[in-house]
């Protein structure tokens, strides 16, 4: 049995709660050394710990060891390096070897030890392998295609273990099972897990480990933003673990009225019987729910913006739309102008308020105004010297790569800050959860993925309202839904309004 098991709808300050408790048991007395807390995601455990350091400035980083994702502390326990873990090249390389193009997509969630890659034969052996169920229940599970062939699945599970064994490498799965087995579990007084409804089958057995070494455990998440039964979560065990005490976190300080209303209805498409009912109270602003059928029709010129999709092709597609509008956006967590263009452009305006330049300052500028001269010496330079007019804009300068110069020129005259975080990001649902914006703009689908999930299982069902409820629940004030093209087919949120 836990000892508290702690509910957070969206924006209810989970993080922020289960850190309270972190500092009140410092200040009974408990060791830093002493307290596990196990976020879902490194970016998660990163966010807990500088808000730690925040918080308690006598602490240096390597004093919070155990602010960890569970793969993170199994690799730590186990004395590991990075060289002896499985990477996407290894993945790639193996296809390679039997003749199969592979791709494997970083998809930021590295936490799951979920293989992301086009193709389903690797992802369904390592699903397998999460789930820890046979490579047939897992084919079973109507979410392959139906002509995959049995034989090579089998051919490729081995060909995969040959490969770790010839090269002395480990996965991300193996992590977990050597953990297990050798109980290298530190001793808590006090372990927190975090986003607990998104842990895998083998996560759970891990956790395990875990409670048998703390003292007090507190066990935290949200069934109703479980999402990644894809990747081998397993939110019933989360929903039948006991614990001495449930709380519930009743106040959002990120939702509006009007957006709970529409995430309320998507839950009550699932049984009450398949969730655990939490009351909880949106913020007094009323906020705005808005259905468009074009981009053009939300106002992403001004605000903060989260653009939501469920997979990334529909991102992919919005990104030419958004350049031509002159918006600054992020995308994969990179930025969408060319960084080094924007420097040079910078050094270029530095040196025509007067300031002379580097040799590799100088190189750089003439790579995008396609000049061809000799530069040998280590030594500032003036641009002057080669013909360069401080008169002449950057804009009618730099000519090699045009297009490019001309997304960055309408992104200043629309008073875009290229210096600071994009205003605007791109993100599918997923890599979104926890995240937030002032403003969401979410692109439902009509893939047959989708039609296909709202037709089979309860739990496919299930987890595709979690997945929309997930996406609504982002905003602060505005949510802009944009229909599918096909209005009778995929998610139909407008039709919950």
């Amino acid at each position: 049995m836990i000892s508290r098991k702690l509910f957070g709808p969206p924006g209810t300050g989970k993080t922020t709660k289960l850190l309270k408790y972190v500092k009140t048991f410092l200040k009974l007395g408990t060791p830093i050394d002493k307290i596990g807390y196990f976020a879902f995601t490194t970016k998660a455990a990163n966010e807990a710990i500088d808000r730690m350091l925040d918080y308690h400035t006598a602490f240096e980083r390597k004093d919070l060891k155990h602010f960890r994702t569970l793969h993170s502390l199994a690799f730590n326990q186990l004395g590991m390096k990075k060289a002896q873990v499985m990477q996407d090249e290894h993945y790639e390389d193996i296809g390679r070897k039997l003749g199969i193009e592979v791709t494997v997509y970083s998809n930021g969630e590295e936490s799951t030890g979920f293989i992301n890659s086009d193709s389903e034969y690797f992802n369904l052996i390592n699903a397998a392998r999460i789930k820890n169920i046979s490579i047939e229940d897992e084919y079973n599970t109507d979410m392959y295609s139906q002509d995959l062939d049995k034989r090579l699945l089998e051919i490729i599970s081995g060909e995969v273990q040959n490969y770790k064994d010839a090269y002395k490498l480990i996965d991300f799965t193996d992590m977990i099972e050597k953990f297990i087995v050798s109980k290298l579990c530190p001793k808590f007084d006090v372990a927190f897990i975090d986003e607990a409804q998104d842990l895998s089958p083998i996560q759970w057995k891990m956790f395990n480990i875990i409670k048998e070494n703390s003292k007090y455990v507190i066990l935290a998440g949200d069934d109703d933003q479980a999402i990644y039964g894809w990747a081998g979560a397993d939110v019933k065990k989360f929903q039948q673990e006991i614990s001495k005490k449930d709380i519930i976190l009743p106040q959002s300080y990120r939702v509006p009225q009007n957006v709970q209303n529409i995430a309320d209805k998507i839950l009550n498409l699932i049984p009450d019987d398949r969730r655990i009912k939490k009351n909880w109270k949106a913020r007094e602003e009323q906020g705005t729910v808005n259905y468009i059928y074009d981009t053009a029709d939300a106002p992403l010129d001004q605000g903060t913006w989260l653009v939501l999709a469920r997979y990334n092709d529909k991102l992919n597609r919005l990104k030419a739309t958004l350049k031509e509008r002159g918006i600054y956006f992020e995308f994969k967590d990179r930025k969408s102008y060319k960084v080094t263009l924007f420097r040079t452009i910078l050094n270029y305006i530095r040196w025509q308020k007067g300031d002379d330049l580097s040799l590799s300052e100088v190189k750089d500028v003439f790579e995008y105004t396609s000049t061809n001269e000799e530069l040998s010496e280590e030594r500032m330079y003036n641009l002057e010297e080669f013909g360069y007019d401080k008169n002449i804009p950057w804009y009618d300068e730099f000519t090699s790569d045009y297009e490019e110069c001309l997304y960055i020129r309408e992104m200043l005259s629309n008073g875009e800050k290229l210096k600071e975080t994009p205003r605007v990001k791109l993100s599918t649902i997923h890599s979104a959860k926890g995240g937030e914006a002032d403003n969401v703009l979410l692109i439902l689908d009509n893939t047959k993925t989708i039609r296909d999930a709202l037709e089979k299982s309860s739990d496919k069902q299930d987890e595709e309202h979690r997945v929309w409820y997930v996406g609504v629940t982002r905003t602060k004030q505005n949510l802009y839904i944009m229909a599918a093209k096909k209005e009778d087919q995929g998610y139909d949120i407008e039709s919950l309004g």
